[in-house]
């Protein structure tokens, strides 16, 4: 339960932060650099159905994902290592690249 709470907090805290834009040139480099699209596919469009389409998303819908893995809710989920080092800049540079995709 703390770490649903913990969760729960950290979304209530970012929506704030949803608002902010990102910058989408550096969230491509990030996407690049994190590797986001050996799962999730180029520009965030993937035809596996096991990953989800990053692409044309809302900013605050990723944000808060991000945030999730972050909180490790889902223990040994896969993205819980590759969201734990992102600062909230790099979310949302992240968000805004992937939200400006086309599906």
């Amino acid at each position: 339960m703390p770490r649903m709470t913990a969760f729960l907090m950290t979304c209530l805290a970012l929506f704030p932060l949803a608002a902010a834009a990102g910058d989408s040139e550096r969230g491509r480099d990030l996407a690049w650099q994190y590797r986001c699209m050996t799962c999730h596919g180029v520009e965030g469009r993937t035809n596996d159905p096991r990953y989800p389409r990053l692409a044309g998303q809302k900013p605050a819908y990723i944000i808060e994902r991000l945030a999730y893995f972050q909180a490790e809710i889902e223990p040994f989920n896969e993205m819980n290592g590759h969201a734990r080092p992102l600062t909230e800049d790099m979310k949302r540079d992240l968000a805004a690249y992937f939200s400006e995709q086309r599906l």
